[in-house]
């Protein structure tokens, strides 16, 4: 039983993963076709390219169970087509035992999904996220911890929060002069972009003249040069590409700040379904294979 059990095993695996190459390969080209009208002086072709190959994980997450359906439907209508699976049940195997054992291999492509999804995905598509933003916008922007540190001229940006609809919490503005002697703080609790510039809500305002400084308080302030809009892209990373850990962190703060959480949710709930899945179209492909068997 274990040598039907390799044997079919193996079969659905090779040809889910050949599906899967087929598929990732077309979604690598009409993706990379779709990047070549952004490119630009920074953004060449190699950068799309570059960029291309780091959402590829995230691609192939969601083409997977595709890949599946269309690779078990073909490796096992192959077997059925050249009478195997007629040997197989003529040896006395039921169509449970079969099934069983196809499963085993759904089982090992199911853990292959959530690797795929929970661990490389969410890390690569950051990655490329950011690639493109700098490519395209020029600005770069580091994590530190909870924070993000983002350079723009003269200014050190500090952003404690980025919340998925461009606001911004927490914020700090250091300016230097061109010695990079420190010359102004800006301290802000919320910020948002009106689509011209960044509105700055509860600001502190220091400024620095050699020996003297004068402190300001603000109801709001207006600063264009924060934040490109472009690269809040990169900052603040879609729900659906989060991993289930960083969705179920992120519910507990809205959870916690009674902010709506309906769109993370269902973005958790299809994460922890979605392995799952891999099985659920092994299971659709067998009554096709079983019901063009002869008698």
């Amino acid at each position: 039983m274990n040598l039907i059990d390799r044997y079919l095993g193996r079969t659905v695996f090779m040809g889910s993963m050949l599906a899967f190459m087929v598929l990732l390969a077309l979604a690598a080209f009409f993706t990379f076709i779709d990047q070549l009208g952004d490119l630009r002086q920074d953004y060449t072709a190699l950068k799309a390219l570059e960029y291309v190959l780091f959402i590829l994980p995230r691609k192939g997450y969601e083409l997977l169970p595709t890949a599946i359906l269309l690779g078990s439907l073909l490796s096992l209508g192959a077997l059925a087509s050249n009478s195997e699976m007629v040997v197989l049940r003529a040896s006395g195997l039921s169509i449970l035992q079969i099934s069983k054992s196809v499963l085993k291999a759904g089982l090992i492509l199911m853990l292959l999904a959530a690797v795929l999804g929970e661990v490389i995905a969410p890390i690569a598509e950051q990655h490329a996220q950011k690639l493109r933003a700098k490519a395209m916008t020029g600005s770069t922007a580091v994590h530190s911890g909870q924070s993000v540190w983002s350079k723009n001229q003269q200014d050190f940006i500090r952003i404690g929060k980025i919340f998925p609809d461009s606001h911004l919490s927490d914020i700090t503005v250091y300016t230097f002069d061109k010695e990079y002697q420190l010359r102004q703080i800006i301290q802000a609790q919320l910020a948002e972009y009106d689509g011209q510039s960044w509105i700055l809500s509860e600001v502190t305002k220091t400024q620095y003249d050699q020996d003297r400084y004068q402190v300001q308080h603000l109801q709001e302030l207006q600063m264009h040069g924060l934040v490109q809009p472009e690269m809040l892209e990169s900052l603040s990373v879609k729900a659906q590409n989060l991993s289930i850990i960083a969705l179920y962190r992120y519910l507990q703060h809205l959870y916690s700040s009674r902010q709506d959480a309906s769109e993370y949710e269902l973005a958790f709930w299809m994460k922890v379904i979605k392995p799952f899945s891999t099985l659920i179209m092994l299971l659709l492909a067998l009554p096709f294979v079983f019901g063009s068997m002869r008698s």
